[in-house]
């Protein structure tokens, strides 16, 4: 974890790292806690294609680059960890150099 700095207001935000590698960083204003996942067109596509994440959730990391979820309670959390697993795998696989395992296709 690093502690960035909002550019206009100062205010700390805390980012979350695999490597050097953002996964996605935290604003947390009085009750409300939201937190943002930021994907380069790598991680969408990824993201999109991937059936075992929410459709709803797909949907909004393939509008735009970035997905904001506001957190309230622990289900809230689902959606969001869906895409930053899905995020840490891709990193991961890219680290160590394995492809995904191709399944193969029925003719």
């Amino acid at each position: 974890m690093k502690v960035q700095y909002e550019k206009h207001t100062r205010e700390p935000i805390p980012a979350f790292f695999y490597g050097s590698r953002q996964l996605f960083h935290v604003h947390a204003r009085g009750e409300e806690i939201s937190a943002t996942l930021h994907a380069d067109q790598k991680a969408r596509t990824k993201i999109v294609e991937d059936q075992s994440i929410d459709w709803r959730t797909r949907d909004q990391v393939k509008k735009r680059t970035w997905a904001a979820f506001t957190l309230r309670s622990s289900k809230d959390l689902v959606p969001f960890m869906e895409l930053v697993r899905a995020k840490y795998d891709m990193i991961n696989q890219e680290a160590s150099g394995k492809q995904e395992e191709q399944r193969p296709v029925a003719f």
